[in-house]
């Protein structure tokens, strides 16, 4: 039983303290990660609201609608099944009750607002990210042992959708990798992440297929 040469025991299975410790910081990094581009968008979005003299010139200033839309409390859901109309009068009240009241400040109030939005939808979108860092780890392990033993291995890229062979100077592969399969001892296996799986029709976060 090759299992054995990895686990003795079932305290082999529990996760050590220090990792536990590196996952909160790995989080905590991810987190900021992926929060720059909303960080990047707010920055812009005060540099062109700084042209208004006033709250409801805002609505004159070309690009910057989704913007206003998310500092009004819209999600991108929201966003796409409401009329413009009704965004519009959303937005116009918005400026009314929050923007006008800011005074001086209305460009501030506008940019809290929009972050405000912004990480609550970051927030809906980290709530995996624990799992996928984990998986991400667990590829680029198996890549690892693969490379060192000198095995062949295919990868299939979520961006091209196409299966690729890796090499021995992947770099972050596994950032976009949908399928991982290697080839040893006459049989073909294969790691297929987050895949709904017809028998138990669920999404399964790695299903692994054998054939030889």
């Amino acid at each position: 039983m090759s299992y054995l040469r990895h686990l003795s025991t079932n305290a082999d299975l529990v996760t050590a303290a220090e990792e536990i410790r590196s996952g909160f910081v790995a989080l905590a990094l991810e987190r900021n990660r992926q929060a720059t581009p909303f960080v990047e968008q707010a920055r812009a979005l005060k540099v062109s609201a700084m042209s208004a003299k006033r709250p409801r010139d805002l609505l004159e200033i070309e690009g910057i609608r989704t913007a206003l839309l998310a500092a009004a409390g819209f999600s991108d859901k929201a966003t796409k099944q409401t009329e413009k109309k009704d965004q519009t009068s959303a937005i116009q009240d918005f400026i009314e009750k929050f923007l006008e009241p800011a005074g001086s400040h209305f460009v501030e109030e506008l940019v809290y607002r929009f972050l405000l939005t912004r990480g609550d939808s970051l927030g809906g979108s980290m709530r995996n990210i624990a799992g996928k860092l984990a998986e991400r780890k667990v590829t680029r392990a198996i890549i690892s042992a693969l490379t060192l033993t000198g095995t062949t291995y295919q990868w299939l890229s979520a961006v091209s959708n196409t299966w690729l062979t890796g090499g021995s100077n992947d770099v972050d592969i596994e950032l976009s990798l949908k399928a991982l399969s290697w080839k040893k001892h006459e049989e073909t296996r294969t790691l297929i992440y987050n895949r709904t799986i017809p028998l138990v029709r669920k999404n399964i976060a790695i299903s692994s297929f054998g054939i030889g």
